[in-house]
């Protein structure tokens, strides 16, 4: 019952997103969350510069940092299809991976993006506290340069 919960409130936010309104998504993140957007690009650099290693780099803490990567992703018009979402661990250990197609589109209706991308979340007693997003940088990259001009 508990992964079917996180799975319903999982899609309920992505669809919320879609619809231009990123609250709800911010609400599940606990006050010091982390996001780790990967790649050297607009997204990732956002607040600080990317830096590169063998562990993740924490791009956005805390709830002013993801609200303005929120914000962005919205005033984008970026648009998320769910593939598959799953869910393990109990209610204080949470991890769940998503998998996604993202797009976003002209004025015109073309599509100008299209990434997938898997979503790694931890979460602490229904509180986001970890944030990882995997997808093709490559794109992203493209997407900024697409923007640029």
């Amino acid at each position: 019952m508990y992964k079917a919960a996180v799975r319903w409130m999982v899609r309920r936010n992505i669809e919320q997103l879609n619809h231009g309104d990123y609250r709800p998504t911010l609400r599940m993140f606990a006050s010091d969350a982390t996001l780790a957007f990967p790649g050297d690009n607009t997204w990732s650099n956002m607040i600080r510069p990317a830096q590169f290693g063998p562990d993740a780099f924490v791009t956005h803490r805390g709830h002013d940092e993801l609200e303005q990567f929120l914000q962005r992703y919205v005033d984008e018009k970026m648009h998320m299809v769910v593939d598959d979402i799953l869910v393990n661990g109990p209610p204080w250990n949470t991890r769940a991976a998503v998998r996604v197609h993202h797009s976003s589109t002209d004025v015109d209706g073309n599509v100008v993006y299209a990434n997938r991308a898997v979503l790694f979340v931890t979460a602490r007693w229904g509180k986001l506290v970890e944030q990882e997003d995997y997808e093709d940088t490559e794109r992203v990259a493209a997407y900024d340069r697409l923007l640029a001009r």
